[in-house]
């Protein structure tokens, strides 16, 4: 797979590709959350430890 900036259009998507895509943007979110939501001192670390 490649990475391109280029938006992919499916103009008629299956339901499962759409539970797929769903899935993956709460996911996204619930990530994003737990980073707002960490203390400075415990991102820094999860930083250098990673």
């Amino acid at each position: 797979m490649t990475y391109t900036k280029e938006t992919l259009v499916i103009s008629n998507p299956s339901e499962k590709l759409l539970n797929v895509v769903e899935k993956l943007k709460k996911d996204k979110q619930a990530k994003l959350e737990k980073l707002r939501n960490m203390k400075p001192e415990e991102f820094s670390r999860r930083v250098i430890l990673s």
